[in-house]
Parts: C-alpha cells; sequence; structure tokens
C-alpha cells in the first residue's frame, strides 16, 4: 500500500520526534511505528518482516482495523489521565510479575514462552499495559454494570449447564491451518496468523466457518475445514479441550494454537455427560461473567468517547 509506505516521510504534528502520522486522536498522533509494532505483535513476526507486510499489503480494512485498535488506545489512556488513574510502570511490574509466577517460569523462561507467541517482551509489556487501563476505566465509568451476583452467577450456570458436562461427547467444525514445526515454516506461521485473523472477521454473527475458508484461501492455501462425527471431549488435545469448554453449542473460537497448527473451531452439538456441581465451577464462572460484562462496556464507553473525539485517520 503506497499510502501507507509514504506515512514514514511525513512531517511531524507535534513537538515530539515521530516517523509518521497515521491517525491523530484529539491531537494526539498514532504512528507508523506504533501500527507496524501492533503488527509485529499481533501476527507474531520481526519488527522488519512487520514493516515490509505493511508496505506490501493491500487490504485497507485490515490495516484499518489496527490502527483503529491504537486510536481506541489513545481515547482510553487519554480518559484516564483526566480522571487521574494513569496506569503506572509498577503496575505493569507487580502484573506481569503475577504471571510468571502462576507459570512457574524465571525471566528467561518467561522470555522463552513469548517468543513462541512471536512476542518480545516490550510488545508484551503494551498489551497488559492495554488491559490494565481498560480494566481501570470500565471501574471508573461502569462499575455497577459489571458488578456480579450470585444469584446472576447460578443463573448464568443454568444457561451455560451443557458446557459443564463430564464424560459428554462433543460435534466440532474446525478451520485448521497447518505448520510445519522447523524453522522454515516460520513464514506460513506469520501468514496462517494474518488468514486466521481474516477467516474471524468472514464468520461475524453466526456466519459458517464456510465463509472464513474462502476468506482464509487466498492468503494461506493449505487452510481446511474439518468435521466429524460425536467423539468424547477428553479425547480432543488439551487446547481443543479449554476452548470448547468456553463455548455453548452453535458458538466458535478465537484463532488459537494446537498441536500442529491453528484452529478456529465451532462447537455443533453436545450429547451424554454428567453435569457438575455448581460449587464446583462458581468461581470461575463469576469472573468469566464479570469478564463478558465489562466486554459490552467497554464497547459502551469507546462508542461514547468515539463521538466527542476529533479522530483523523490518514490513509
Amino acid at each position: 500500500m503506497a499510502g501507507i509506505a509514504m506515512l514514514l516521510f511525513a512531517a511531524p504534528a507535534s513537538s515530539r520526534v515521530i516517523d509518521g502520522v497515521v491517525a491523530l486522536v484529539n491531537g494526539e498522533p498514532v504512528t507508523y511505528s506504533e501500527v507496524r509494532d501492533e503488527v509485529a505483535g499481533g501476527l507474531g513476526m520481526p519488527v522488519g518482516d512487520a514493516d515490509v507486510f505493511l508496505r506490501e499489503q493491500t487490504d485497507t480494512a485490515a490495516v484499518l482495523r489496527w490502527i483503529n485498535e491504537l486510536v481506541e488506545a489513545v481515547l482510553v489512556r487519554t480518559e484516564l489521565k483526566k480522571k487521574g488513574h494513569a496506569v503506572s510502570e509498577k503496575e505493569i511490574d507487580r502484573t506481569i510479575a503475577s504471571i510468571r509466577k502462576a507459570n512457574r517460569v524465571d525471566d528467561a523462561q518467561f522470555t522463552e514462552l513469548l517468543a513462541k507467541d512471536g512476542l518480545t517482551l516490550p510488545m508484551f509489556r503494551n498489551r497488559i499495559r492495554l488491559q490494565l487501563e481498560r480494566g481501570a476505566l470500565i471501574r471508573e465509568r461502569k462499575f455497577k454494570e459489571v458488578t456480579v451476583t450470585d444469584d446472576e452467577v447460578r443463573d448464568y450456570f443454568r444457561e451455560s449447564r451443557e458446557r459443564f458436562l463430564v464424560g459428554a461427547e462433543v460435534r466440532v467444525e474446525a478451520l485448521f491451518f497447518p505448520l510445519p514445526a522447523d524453522a522454515a515454516g516460520e513464514d506460513m506461521a506469520i501468514r496462517a496468523r494474518f488468514a486466521a485473523r481474516q477467516a474471524t472477521g468472514a464468520v461475524r454473527q453466526g456466519r459458517p466457518l464456510s465463509d472464513g475458508l474462502e476468506a482464509a484461501r487466498s492468503l494461506f492455501p493449505d487452510v481446511r475445514l474439518v468435521s466429524g462425527e460425536f467423539v468424547p471431549a477428553e479425547d480432543l488435545l488439551p487446547e481443543m479441550q479449554k476452548e470448547i469448554g468456553r463455548l455453548l453449542s452453535g458458538e466458535r473460537s478465537e484463532p488459537f494454537s494446537a498441536g500442529e497448527g491453528l484452529y478456529i473451531v465451532r462447537v455443533l452439538e453436545r450429547r451424554g455427560g454428567k453435569e457438575r456441581e455448581f460449587a464446583e465451577v462458581k468461581a470461575s464462572l463469576k469472573e468469566e461473567l464479570a469478564d463478558r460484562r465489562s466486554e459490552k462496556a467497554l464497547v459502551d464507553i469507546l462508542v461514547e468517547l468515539k463521538k466527542s473525539a476529533s479522530i483523523d485517520v490518514r490513509l
């Protein structure tokens, strides 16, 4: 995309040194390098490769989605500063330390784990910062709306009871992006991640996975749509079990890694099994319900912020 490349030479719009402005949010610049880093982290590729990827990108809509994510981050951060609730570096440090402790890894091992997902520590810090900022803004603006009572958790359990069947069989369909295990497959992995993002966009609002297959095939010809008969859920890959455990029949997952590739899976139906006791899942369900309400609250907040913001995207 010639317009993206030309942004490298755009004139500065503020006193700080920048490499090219792709958007202005209430006068605050979003730069080309920030978009490049967002792409690198999202697709798990080196920054240099992300630069080449963006220069060769012909899908304007995809570029605009990455820019929009950064625009929203600026809106959230600016609003928090206004309220005096800016997220500090110490908060980010404590959160990362907690994640390392939960995974029982030291600094070097943690860096290796991030690298497997194509992330550097600075990229991961940015992700944590964004999560903390969004959480802080939701608590400040919509605390009552995301608070969950025990009765609401019990109702949520009743609505989602099929997810908690022990010994059940499940029938699924999935988009499968096979990846080679050797180092030569790094480029394929990058293309697979991007194709999976495109496929996800194509199957929004309950559209069939076959639509995602068509959207992904031009970018990753090896993608396959697979389905089968009922199988015991416990026989599936651990990562697949985890994702399926979050889904009701008819729902689909986001892209995830498992076994020898990437998957987007949809649960078609379940049968059999014995229901778990509410007490066993109450704590995790309460957190999940609060997270879902937080996601909706964030969407509402961003709509409000965008209405009153001055946003100038320069593509």
